[in-house]
């Protein structure tokens, strides 16, 4: 950030103003040429008699276009937090089905029951025996 006591001389409309401010003056003097383009445009498409005219003219098509980009702004962050939602909530099932399937599954049929007991009789008789 700039100093914001610097002062920034501009031309806008065939009027020079100064302009103190926080903003770089390159930032400024950019800021300045699209009002004076925007004024002049108003001109262009109309014959305006007073420089408060154009003015207004030129501050509600700014207006105008500042709300077009909210507008687009704002759908772009509902999309993008639609979409990161049904992201998060897939990653969550994919996760979930990940766990379960690498769960060891145990059904009761005698086999399994045979192999569990098998195994347990197998450690008992193990940790048993004298050394």
């Amino acid at each position: 950030m700039s100093n914001p006591t610097e002062v920034t001389r501009v031309n806008i409309f065939g009027r020079e103003y100064t302009i103190r401010g926080a903003g770089s003056p390159a930032y400024i003097a950019e800021i300045a040429h699209y009002v004076d383009m925007k004024m002049r445009q108003m001109t262009d498409n109309a014959t305006l008699a007073s420089t408060t005219k154009v003015a207004i003219f030129a501050a509600l098509n700014i207006a105008d276009e500042l709300y077009q980009k909210r507008d687009k702004y704002e759908e772009l962050e509902e999309t993008q937090n639609s979409e990161l939602t049904s992201l998060a909530d897939r990653i969550e099932q994919v996760l979930s089905e990940v766990s379960h399937s690498t769960l060891p599954s145990f059904s009761n049929d005698s086999n399994s029951s045979a192999m569990i007991e098998a195994t347990a009789i197998q450690q008992n008789s193990t940790s048993d025996i004298p050394r």
